[in-house]
Formats: structure tokens, C-alpha cells, sequence
């Protein structure tokens, strides 16, 4: 009974609220004998299929599971950790400052933490502020990552990127200044594939530690669930979209 109360909530809420919509305006012309019916069925059916969960799988996998996670002795051998913004919420109230990290940098930062506290290499985060909005990637992870107890020589801030070219370029020039080699740099494993192209085209040495997966590898049939439309779902296919599109532009030489 709970996961049919589920399945009847998501189709009162986006994106299932915008597909029953799309279906009843194309009813409504198809029975009118309008032209352009089905325009709205082809669009309800697109945008039902982005939002299901098997989609959303399929989509993601092959970016979550192109780079493995290294044995911790590969990432001890490094010079420097790396991490790369993934989004931050500037304006806001939090312990001992003002900004917050976002869902999935909070969870980048959760990875680099412990890998921290584990290798004892220097930590580097890469990511200054994309909007006015969101603060200052670097410095915000960094406020927080003293407060949590990594000492103030170890890290490291880089807070002028705006984007994942301007990282790696800008983590470069770092690393060359310090007369450092070699990092290992940690990413949302959706994410990774075009940090690592990037990084390499900078020609630098990295090894690639992947964080926040969003998409289990254990994975069943279930019936309610998989012809479910779920804003989360829609989101992690518009993310890996991004993420192909990026790869295709960067190959292309347009990144």
C-alpha cells in the first residue's frame, strides 16, 4: 500500500504532473482533430522515459564505472590531494562562517577528508565562485575542512576556476610553483571522465579517486518503481547528458 500512496505522489508532482498534462493536451487535440497531437505524446513519452529509473541507470552507468577506485597505496604515493568544486550555496548561515557546500561537494568533501586523514598528503581544493549565489567553492570547503580538524599548512585554496577546464589549468600552475607531480584528484565519480581528460591535457600526472555515485550497481526489477517518473531520476540523466556532451566538446577541441 505505501509504495502504491508513492507511485500515486509522484504524478501529482513534476515530472509526472507535466506528463499527464502533455498526454491530456494531446487527447484533447487528437479528439478535436487538430493538427499537432502528436507532438505532445512524442514530448510525454520523452520526457517519461528521462525520468525512470532504468533510464537514469543505463545513462549514468557507463560514466560512474569508466574509472575504478585506486588502492590506497597508488593514492599515498602522490605528491597532493586534489578536489574539485561541485557546487556550493554562498549567503547562507553556517558553524563559524557564512556558505555552505552543496549535496554532492558535501560528499566530495566527506571522500577528501578521509582520504586526508589516511594518506596525510596536502589537500587542494579547486573552485571559486561560478554566481554571485553560490560562494566561493574553495573557501568555503576549506573553512570547514580547518574546523573539522586538517591543520593549516595542509590546505591548500585555488578560488578563481569557474569551471573543471579552469581547475585543471589553475591546479597546474600550482603544482609547478610548488615543484609538486604527481595528485590524486577527487571528483563525483559522474563527473571524473571529463576531470581526468582535462587534468591529462594539462599534462599533468593524476590519479583519479571517484566519490558521490548516484546510482546503486545492485539493481532488481520492481515493477511500481521502474515506471515511476522521478524529478530525481530526470536530474541524474540531465547531469550525465552534460557530462557526454562535455567529453564530445572537449574531443572536438571546442572545450
Amino acid at each position: 500500500m505505501l509504495e502504491f500512496i508513492k507511485f500515486c505522489y509522484q504524478w501529482i508532482l513534476p515530472p509526472g504532473l507535466v506528463i499527464l498534462i502533455l498526454l491530456l493536451a494531446g487527447i484533447f487535440f487528437l479528439a478535436r482533430r487538430r493538427k499537432g497531437w502528436g507532438v505532445f505524446f512524442v514530448a510525454a513519452l520523452l520526457l517519461w522515459l528521462c525520468s525512470l529509473r532504468i533510464v537514469a541507470n543505463l545513462v549514468c552507468a557507463p560514466l560512474e564505472e569508466a574509472i575504478l577506485v585506486p588502492p590506497m597505496e597508488e593514492v599515498a604515493g602522490c605528491d597532493l590531494m586534489v578536489m574539485t568544486g561541485a557546487g556550493s550555496v554562498g549567503g547562507v548561515p553556517d558553524i563559524g562562517g557564512t556558505g555552505q557546500p552543496g549535496p554532492i561537494m558535501a560528499k566530495s568533501m566527506l571522500t577528501a577528508f578521509r582520504l586526508q586523514r589516511a594518506t596525510g598528503l596536502p589537500l587542494l581544493v579547486s573552485g571559486g565562485q561560478v554566481r554571485s549565489e553560490n560562494g566561493s567553492e574553495a573557501d568555503i570547503a576549506l573553512r570547514i575542512f580547518g574546523q573539522m580538524g586538517i591543520a593549516k599548512d595542509m590546505l591548500i585554496a585555488e578560488n578563481q576556476s569557474r569551471n573543471t577546464a579552469e581547475n585543471a589549468r589553475r591546479t597546474r600552475e600550482l603544482l609547478q610553483k610548488r615543484g609538486l607531480r604527481k595528485a590524486v584528484v577527487v571528483s563525483p565519480a559522474l563527473h571524473a571522465p571529463r576531470v581526468r581528460l582535462l587534468f591529462a591535457r594539462e599534462g599533468l600526472d593524476v590519479v583519479m579517486y571517484p566519490s558521490h555515485y548516484r546510482r546503486s550497481r545492485d539493481w532488481n526489477f520492481h515493477l511500481l518503481m521502474d515506471i515511476m517518473p522521478t524529478a530525481e531520476n530526470l536530474n541524474d540523466v540531465s547531469d550525465a547528458l552534460h557530462e557526454y556532451l562535455g567529453l564530445l566538446a572537449i574531443r572536438l577541441g571546442l572545450y
